[in-house]
């Protein structure tokens, strides 16, 4: 699940930020606000996540501040608290309709939803968008024209049991 890109009308302080999600069978969900993320942004996204897919998901996060808060992690589980992987740097909160991994820190190349905003801003770079109106038609247009990557190139080695 992914960053937060924002796309700014010209001359304008009007602002459009994209959340979106990918699953293992390629289907994509995006969500938009033209408020400034905050951790309740993060809650009622991972809400739609569950009205869109339904309970027992493992959504793989980053560490933006919106989805790395203690509303968010007790809303998943009830406690205000994530759990340790190992020795390493993944953390979690397990929750009863669902858990959150977060990926490491500093490392958007393992988040697949960061090649969906690669293509949205490259669609986005040669159009000139007037006004918020135009640009929330525009980025239903973009959001259609993204090829959704194979999340399991981004999770998994590429070289599975010596193949």
């Amino acid at each position: 699940m992914g960053s937060d890109p924002t796309v700014k009308v010209t001359s304008s302080w009007d602002k459009v930020t994209v959340l979106g999600a990918l699953t293992h069978e390629g289907e994509s969900f995006y969500c938009w606000t033209e408020d400034n993320l905050s951790r309740f942004h993060g809650i009622q996204f991972l809400k739609a996540l569950l009205d869109e897919f339904g309970d027992n998901l493992v959504v793989f996060l980053d560490r933006a501040g919106y989805f790395y808060a203690r509303d968010v992690w007790e809303f998943v589980s009830g406690k205000r608290e994530t759990t340790t992987i190992d020795d390493t740097s993944i953390t979690c909160v397990d929750g009863e309709k669902l858990d959150l991994w977060y990926f490491p820190p500093k490392l958007p190349e393992l988040n697949p939803v960061e090649g969906c905003w690669n293509q949205l801003q490259e669609w986005f770079s040669n159009r000139f968008v007037k006004d918020l109106h135009q640009l929330k038609r525009e980025l239903v247009r973009g959001v259609k024209e993204i090829n959704v990557p194979n999340i399991w190139n981004y999770l998994c080695s590429t070289q599975i049991n010596g193949k």
